[in-house]
């Protein structure tokens, strides 16, 4: 099993150079302490407007080249993001699991994958291009891309749940 921490980084200002001398190194120390590979990426073209979406392709695109396979683990971390205290591993077992920020909202900012089938499958409605055509316009979809993406799919998840223990009735 393999634990990876991946970051994107492509600034085109001096922010870069935050990440690059400050932040890159607290996490390249985080992972060498708790035994995971660090992967900087100045990201992957989507096709799509928002740049916000590059995480989850990025995540499809290791799956596509065969780096991810089942078992393993990938943290998704936001450019601006660092570990302050490091005493910790910060894992999980759950097939996905993201963080609620301080603005209520489910933050995409920071999230692990445990690669599984249902984590493939939720990779693959996340990113759905049929999807995405059908609400990009949508003022949610157009503010928070990939966060809206996961807005509907847990509300459709949920409805469905929803409907089935209904005619289980």
């Amino acid at each position: 099993m393999k634990k990876i921490l991946s970051v994107i980084a492509n600034y085109k200002d001096n922010r870069q150079n935050i990440f690059d001398e400050k932040i890159s190194p607290i996490n390249k120390r985080y992972c060498d302490k708790h035994g995971f590979e660090y992967l900087v990426s100045d990201g992957v073209d989507t096709g799509r407007e928002n740049p916000i979406w590059q995480k989850f392709f990025h995540v499809k695109k290791l799956l596509s080249e065969g780096e991810l396979t089942d078992g393993d683990k990938i943290t998704m971390l936001d450019a601006d993001m660092v570990f302050v205290k490091d005493n910790e591993s910060y894992e999980t077992n759950k097939s996905f699991s993201y963080a609620i920020d301080n603005g209520n909202t489910h933050c995409m900012g920071n999230y692990t994958i445990t690669i599984n089938e249902w984590s493939k499958r939720m990779i693959d409605l996340m990113l759905s291009e049929e999807r995405y055509q059908a609400y990009k316009d949508r003022e949610l979809w157009e503010r928070w891309a990939e966060q809206a993406s996961w807005y509907y799919f847990v509300a459709y998840s949920l409805e469905r749940q929803c409907i089935k223990k209904t005619q289980d009735f």
